[in-house]
């Protein structure tokens, strides 16, 4: 039976006829737009909304305390003035923007060191930027990637190169990320303590230490997009769907209205109840071309995410199932399938693209008055039930589950890296994750002062995150983050970035209704917001700031590393192949314009295990031949291994080591990098290089990395803890300075002067020397320790030895050398 309803829209009433809800479902709301509709704000139904929300509350008839809660929305303000609104929003937008390039600008400090500039240019922060700015550059694997491509569009417009963008972006696009985290708040229920929530994501640890100066890579997109593509259907679900407590209560009601009086009214007549109950539940049409737009709009964003990362196919696959489980279990009466076909217009074109846009289009039609016939029809469940099975078959065509499995296995830390290499042959390889710093696991205890420093501070976001999913439901649409934040414990350290914005919004929204209910009336909306964004900043982000440049580690490549590097660009002919360690592959992609045997994209299986076994072998003949049967294989190091079993692999390094072996011959020039930065990675280099094949183990030399002070005299090789009077006597001192390397190898040195020294004598001397070997760098003040086998090393020997010493000679020549990297060619 129709009934009429009497409700205002802001400031105005208007008297509207409600359809019966039998025919609502297929029909949808024959209104052209929610202005034909009752319609309640955001502040009359947060539970504790602001002065003007209550009287807006009051003038509907919904003012008494059951008045049921709903999510805010950014679409339709609390007031009539809704320019002054978007005013308002846009001035404390551009206030945390503002604010959280300020707090990045903290950091520029840290960067006033020559050192960390080659010529005019910064040196980057991490190795995968350079991999992007050889892209934008047409060099290497990045050449058409969207990281590569946004790059080069950004130096090209602001006449500049493509590792200056690279150097300052990333506080630029950090600081849109705490602009985002913002608009979440502001769509979750309020405008002014979203600052705060930004300004705690862009001080996270876990997301700072990765979006630092010059740290230009795929985390910055990988938070950002998560947050963007998914606003707008999240606004859309809360400004449509109902709360839990709407579900509950409705289910209180069919379950007896004299149940759901004793629970819910507080006296109000049952049919009241029910009527305002059957009221509240008509929020408008969800099909206004606006929103429309903006579903189709977020679509082919999150389709267009699957270029950038991949983590973006699995979690836009999360939301669209998302939005289509909450479009079933939570909306209004008589509104299911409305909303079921309202949330095609994410789901499409998340899935197809461009193509889904069609159907987005379609819906313009259908959510207006002309269109309701095509409503209907679209809206009958025979339909729908064919467009979203259609729906489940995009969601799970292609290779998708086995890509997953894929993904996630390979953040698994495995001792071995299992391979095939053809004709039912299986390698175990060693396995590269387990030295990868940030996907190395977290213990539980360490995960939380990643999201904040102070650890209680993290737990209580994360509580409140999930008080914000009950009360606002299009948190829901942040749960995969919460998710991948929670499982760095296995998944590795970079994925504790994504807990910053859960945390951020988990400590601002319950704050803010705490102190909504603390507040008297008047002061219940833009106020509280604004006390809890002073609160939260004067607690939780001013004692931190110092933080941020204690933070900063400066350049990933050395500045003689990279100045080396740039010369091999005029030293070497273009078709040649540069060895080198794969964390410096990018870096030699960019500077040198050549290729590398390894990458941070080719560094698993035979190309991690190949040039480590050329660092970390003694024999240099063998190192040689090594290089030189790679190249007869076409410099393809899966080629090597093609066909081999584990005794079979090991047999054939067996006899590259044979001296009875020929030397090889194999076209082309080929040339070996080695740098004083290799050194500090000398523990893993040599593990991976001392793979045994049949036992599938291998075995790291012993490597020290000094905080502390050192005092050492050259004379007798005596090291000593400054201020300590306990000294260490060192096989070997080994100095850089700017000018050379002072090498002091006292063992050498003592056998040498003593020729005829009896094995007593000799037994004596070496009882006082210790099996350690110190490097000092005078100029960045390093100090390491190591042990004599990885002492003799090729990556040790090549680049402080003598070049014409007769162990290296007859298989390298070295070509470059600046004290901290040399360049050999091989022969």
């Amino acid at each position: 039976m129709p009934q009429q309803s009497t409700a205002p829209d802001h400031a105005h009433s208007t008297t509207v006829p409600a359809e019966s809800l039998e025919n609502s479902s297929f029909t949808g709301m024959d209104q052209e737009s929610e202005s034909l509709t009752p319609h309640v704000t955001p502040h009359a139904l947060s539970g504790a909304g602001s002065a003007e929300g209550a009287r807006h509350s009051h003038a509907q008839g919904l003012g008494h305390a059951w008045a049921l809660p709903r999510a805010t929305h950014l679409g339709f303000p609390p007031g009539p003035d809704v320019a002054g609104y978007w005013l308002r929003g846009f001035f404390w937008g551009v206030v945390t923007l503002v604010l959280a390039f300020a707090l990045r600008m903290l950091e520029w400090p840290s960067w006033q060191n020559p050192e960390f500039r080659l010529g005019s240019q910064w040196l980057l922060a991490t190795h995968d930027a350079y991999h992007w700015v050889a892209g934008a550059e047409g060099v290497g694997l990045a050449v058409g990637h969207p990281m590569a491509e946004m790059l080069r569009w950004m130096a090209d417009a602001l006449g500049t190169y493509p590792a200056a963008v690279a150097f300052w972006f990333p506080a630029v696009l950090a600081s849109l990320v705490a602009l985002i985290v913002f608009a979440w708040v502001w769509a979750l229920g309020s405008m002014e303590a979203g600052v705060a929530a930004g300004l705690l994501t862009s001080l996270a640890p876990g997301f700072l230490a990765r979006t630092l100066l010059g740290y230009y890579d795929t985390d910055l997109v990988t938070l950002f997009f998560p947050l963007l593509m998914t606003l707008a259907p999240a606004s859309w679900a809360m400004r449509y769907m109902l709360l839990p407590q709407m579900v509950l209560r409705r289910l209180a009601i069919g379950s007896g209205i004299m149940t759901a009086r004793r629970l819910f009214s507080r006296g109000v007549p049952d049919a009241a109840l029910a009527g305002r109950l059957r009221q509240a539940e008509h929020l408008g049409n969800p099909l206004r071309w606006q929103w429309v737009v903006l579903l189709g709009c977020s679509g082919v964003i999150s389709w267009w995410t699957q270029e950038w990362h991949s983590v973006f196919p699995y979690l836009i696959r999360y939301n669209v199932l998302l939005l289509a489980f909450m479009s079933l279990i939570m909306a209004p009466r008589g509104r299911r399938a409305l909303l079921l076909l309202g949330s095609l217009a994410y789901a499409l074109p998340t899935l197809t693209g461009p193509i889904g846009l069609v159907f987005s289009l379609l819906l313009l039609l259908a959510g207006t008055r002309p269109g309701l016939k095509a409503r209907r029809f679209l809206c009958r469940p025979w339909v729908l039930a064919l467009l979203w099975v259609g729906v489940a078959g995009l969601l799970v065509r292609g290779e998708i589950l086995t890509t997953l499995m894929n993904h996630v296995n390979a953040y698994l830390k495995h001792a071995g890296d299992v391979k095939s290499t053809g004709e039912g042959a299986v390698l175990m390889y060693p396995s590269v994750n387990q030295s990868i710093i940030e996907v190395q696991d977290l213990s539980f205890a360490a995960l939380f002062p990643y999201f904040h420093p102070w650890m209680e501070a993290s737990i209580l976001g994360l509580v409140g995150f999930f008080v914000v999913i009950v009360r606002r439901p299009g948190a829901l649409f942040l749960l995969p983050l919460a998710a991948l934040g929670i499982l760095s414990t296995k998944l590795g350290g970079r994925m504790v970035m994504f807990g910053a914005p859960v945390v951020a919004v988990g400590l601002a929204l319950p704050l803010y209704w705490i102190l909504q209910r603390l507040l008297r009336t008047s002061l219940r909306g833009a106020v509280a917001g604004l006390l809890t964004s002073a609160v939260l900043t004067a607690l939780m982000v001013v004692p931190f700031v110092e933080m941020i440049p204690a933070m900063s580690q400066g350049p990933m490549i050395n500045r003689r590393h990279a100045e080396a590097l740039t010369r091999a660009r005029t030293m070497t002919p273009q078709d040649s192949m540069l060895w080198l360690w794969w964390d410096w592959g990018y870096a030699a992609h960019y500077f040198s314009h050549r290729a590398t045997i390894a990458d941070g994209a080719q560094h698993a299986g035979p190309s991690l295990y190949l040039p480590a076994a050329v660092f970390a072998t003694d024999n240099a003949r063998f190192a040689r031949q090594l290089i030189r049967y790679t190249a007869l294989r076409g410099n393809e190091p899966g080629n090597v291994f093609d066909g081999l079993d584990g005794n079979s692999a090991q047999a054939l390094m067996d006899k590259l080591r044979s001296d009875e072996t020929p030397l090889i011959e194999a076209k082309g020039k080929l040339y070996l990098v080695v740098s004083y930065e290799m050194l500090r990675l000398g523990f893993w280099i040599s593990n991976f290089g001392n793979w045994n094949f049949v036992t599938n183990t291998g075995e790291g030399g012993a490597l020290s990395i000094v905080p502390q002070e050192l005092a050492y005299r050259l004379d007798t090789g005596e090291v000593r803890l400054e201020g300590s009077t306990s000294a260490i006597y060192a096989s070997s001192i080994n100095v850089f300075e700017e000018t050379g390397v002072t090498r002091r190898n006292y063992i050498q040195e003592w056998f040498d002067a003593h020729p005829n020294a009896t094995p007593q004598q000799q037994q004596e001397f070496l009882s006082k020397r210790r099996n350690i070997n110190f490097f000092f760098n005078r100029v960045t003040d390093e100090k390491l320790a190591m042990d004599e086998g990885l002492y003799n090393s090729l990556m040790v020997q090549l680049l402080m030895g003598e070049p014409q010493n007769p162990r290296f000679s007859p298989y390298f020549k070295l070509v470059y050398d600046n004290v901290f990297a040399r360049i050999y060619e091989v022969l």
